[in-house]
């Protein structure tokens, strides 16, 4: 999941038990698995990443072990139907549309955690059916025209706020999953496309 600023908190939060915790990464952020109960830890793939699917919440757990951040992918949608009528065709052969829901706290320190930014499609990757990451980029200009600027998610959220809306990939496959990591390190959430 995230990796630790120091030994001694990875020890303190496994002694916790803290549910749906990763290690915190350099930043002291912590990954939340809000479908764990505090006596299980959140169920990881091979690749140590935390599986979701739609309506399944995901997000950032504080120093204290509040929540200070988290989001929900409400829907999958392949090849949807683009609301903008000059929209362009995919670069990568497919459109994916993610509805997402997400929220930061006051708490959610931006110089600490930097943004959320689970609205901006190029910082995800593509993870094939048989397991091969994508060397292409999910995000696209021609993802980006698809849908009208007051339907998309933001393409980042900073303290106390929330937002919902589309996030539009564009990929060479339906098949495999779409693969998020918060700051861009180490391990993430991984949502299957089917």
């Amino acid at each position: 999941m995230k990796r630790t600023a120091t030994a001694t908190l990875v020890a303190l939060a496994l002694t916790l038990g803290l549910s749906g915790c990763g290690a915190a990464n350099s930043k002291s952020s912590q990954q939340a698995d809000k479908t764990a109960t505090a006596s299980q830890a959140p169920k990881k793939n091979s690749r140590g990443n935390i599986v979701k699917h739609i309506g399944d919440e995901a997000g950032v757990i504080g120093e204290d072990g509040k929540d200070v951040a988290d989001w929900t992918v409400s829907n999958i949608i392949p090849d949807p139907t683009c609301s903008n009528p000059e929209h362009e065709q995919p670069e990568h052969g497919h459109f994916i549309e993610f509805d997402v829901n997400a929220a930061t706290t006051e708490n959610y320190n931006p110089d600490q955690y930097g943004s959320l930014n689970v609205g901006i499609a190029y910082l995800w990757k593509l993870i094939q059916k048989d397991g091969t990451q994508w060397n292409g980029m999910p995000g696209s200009s021609a993802a980006e025209s698809c849908m009208a600027e007051t339907e998309k998610l933001p393409g980042s959220l900073n303290q106390n706020a929330k937002a919902q809306g589309k996030v539009i990939f564009d990929v060479p496959s339906l098949d495999g999953t779409l693969y998020y990591s918060q700051m861009g390190e180490g391990h993430g959430w991984e949502y299957p496309l089917q």
